[in-house]
């Protein structure tokens, strides 16, 4: 006669599978986890790569279906890849979480609001730009002399778009001569929101700012150089904005700028000295 398990027997086994089982479900979950976001990290890379080919061949940059002033903007950003598709993307993908990729074309970024929408803690992003950073100065002669002088604008060119916080000052540069600090050059220039329409912390889309030569500028064209002061106080003052998709409407495409502690999140880093060129040449 075949002796079957007893009950003990039998309570034994279920409570050791129920240990084994809730040992490996942290593990599980973590291994789900951690998958989906691979996939994210994966699919956010080709999307990164479609908006970096894409501003190369059309010597553009990509908005994706935002604009500051049109009508109908989709400020959910349901459609923001839609632009790419056929030449630059053969799929648009959707994220693990069954949601819709975005973009931020003003703080230059790919991303996925992960598994929770309400909130960004678990975003994830991919950026296509990342450091902010002045990337090139012009000289404007508005009154034809060929001679910098109060008249005339200094344009002042980001790689993505900036909030300058208090506006631009003499103080914020470095001027240089072959590459060495010229402490007897003045760049004075002058900073006004009148020469800059539309601009404010809420509206920041420019990537490019005005500025009036001052009356005691003496920084010579092809002579000096200029650069960001070496400060982090200077430096934190041009801020990354990005996108405000909540307060935009189908008019008005609101900006936002991320801050820690009452600092930006993200600000210009220093980069080399550049030299004043003529606008347009």
């Amino acid at each position: 006669m075949k002796r079957g398990f007893s009950l003990i027997e039998l309570l034994v086994v279920v409570a050791i599978i129920a240990i084994l089982v809730g040992v490996a479900t942290p593990y599980y979950a973590d291994y789900v986890r951690e998958s989906k976001r691979t996939k994210a990290m994966q699919d956010l890379d080709v999307l990164k790569q479609a908006v970096v080919l894409f501003n190369s061949q059309e010597d553009q940059p990509y908005m994706g279906q935002l604009a500051t002033y049109s009508s109908g903007v989709p400020i959910l950003g349901e459609n923001d890849f839609n632009g790419l598709q056929g030449r630059y993307l053969t799929l648009i993908p959707t994220d693990p979480w069954g949601k819709n990729y975005k973009i931020d074309p003003l703080a230059c970024f790919v991303y996925s609001e992960g598994p929770d929408s309400r909130t960004e803690s678990d975003d994830i992003r991919d950026y296509y730009v990342k450091d902010l950073a002045l990337v090139r100065i012009e000289w404007e002669d508005m009154d034809n002399n060929r001679s910098m002088n109060e008249d005339d604008f200094i344009h002042f060119h980001f790689n993505k778009s900036v909030w300058v916080d208090g506006g631009m000052l003499p103080g914020h540069f470095q001027v240089y001569e072959n590459n060495e600090i010229d402490n007897s050059a003045v760049f004075d220039i002058t900073f006004s929101y009148a020469d800059n329409p539309m601009y404010s912390a809420t509206q920041a889309t420019p990537t490019t700012l005005l500025c009036r030569v001052g009356t005691n500028n003496n920084v010579k064209l092809g002579v000096h150089s200029i650069a960001f002061k070496d400060q982090l106080d200077v430096l934190q003052k041009y801020q990354e904005v990005k996108v405000n998709r909540e307060d935009s409407t189908n008019t008005v495409l609101m900006t936002e700028i991320a801050m820690n502690n009452g600092r930006p999140l993200r600000y210009a880093v220093r980069s080399n000295p550049i030299k004043i060129k003529t606008k347009g040449w």
